[in-house]
C-alpha cells in the first residue's frame, strides 16, 4: 500500500474462525455527552480554559495527548485522573450507541464469529460503555492507539479491524487486518481512503451486508 509497512493478512473464508475487532469511541459508542460534562466540571475544578467542543470534536488521541493544550507534567497526570473519576461516575447514563453498532457486532456473532474491542480508552470505563449500549465484546483491551493497537489484532489473528479514525487504518495494517472505516468520526471518506482504509462505510448500519458478503467471498 506504499506506507513502508510489512505485514501479512490473516486468510479468511468460510471454514476460517472469523474475528472483528472495532474501535470504540465513534465507532461502537458516542460518547460526546459523557465527555462533554466531564470536561466541563474538570475546568470548573482546575480554573483551566480548555477548550470542551475542541476536544468533543476531535475524539480518538489518549487522553494524555487531548488535554496536553492545557495542562502538562504532574499536573496533567493529576488531571487527567480527576477527569476519568468525573467521567465514570456518568457512563451510565451519558453514553449512546452508534447507529448500528448493536447490529454490527450481533452480526459477528451471527457468523460465530469473535467480537473484540481494542480502544485508546481507560479499560475500565471502555467496559463500562459497552454495557451501557447493551454491546457484549469477548475480548475488550484498552489504553491502546495506533501500531498499539495493531499488535492486539496481530496477537488475535484479527481478520478486520473497523474504526472511525486515520490511526485506526494504521492499526489494522499493523495488524494485519483489513481495514473498515466508517465516517462517523472527525475523518472524511476522502480522509480515510487517503490513510490507506480497504473499505470505507458511512456508517456501521452497513457493516453486516458488507460482512456477509465478504465472508462469503473468501476474498482479502
Amino acid at each position: 500500500m506504499g506506507d513502508g509497512l510489512s505485514y501479512t493478512r490473516p486468510v479468511h473464508g468460510a471454514s476460517t474462525p472469523l474475528v472483528v475487532g472495532f474501535d470504540l469511541d465513534m465507532t461502537l459508542i458516542d460518547p460526546r455527552r459523557g465527555v462533554r460534562s466531564a470536561l466541563r466540571a474538570l475546568a470548573q475544578e482546575t480554573g483551566a480554559a480548555i477548550d470542551v467542543e475542541l476536544v468533543v470534536s476531535t475524539l480518538g488521541p489518549p487522553l494524555e495527548t487531548a488535554l496536553s493544550p492545557w495542562f502538562d507534567g504532574d499536573a496533567l497526570d493529576r488531571a487527567c485522573w480527576r477527569y476519568r473519576d468525573l467521567h465514570g461516575a456518568i457512563l451510565l447514563e451519558q453514553t449512546d450507541p452508534m447507529p448500528g453498532a448493536v447490529e454490527a457486532v450481533r452480526a459477528v456473532s451471527k457468523l460465530g464469529g469473535t467480537v473484540i474491542v481494542v480502544t485508546a480508552k481507560y479499560e475500565p470505563h471502555a467496559r463500562t460503555s459497552l454495557v451501557a449500549v447493551g454491546i457484549e465484546a469477548d475480548v475488550v483491551v484498552g489504553w491502546k492507539y495506533g501500531p498499539a493497537k495493531g499488535e492486539v489484532l496481530r496477537d488475535h489473528a484479527a481478520q478486520v479491524y473497523v474504526g472511525d479514525h486515520p490511526a485506526d487504518v494504521i492499526a489494522a495494517q499493523v495488524g494485519g487486518s483489513l481495514s473498515v472505516a466508517v465516517a462517523t468520526g472527525e475523518a472524511t471518506p476522502s480522509a480515510l481512503r487517503a490513510a490507506g482504509a480497504d473499505v470505507v462505510l458511512s456508517s456501521l448500519l452497513a457493516f453486516p451486508a458488507w460482512l456477509e458478503n465478504w465472508r462469503a467471498s473468501g476474498s482479502t
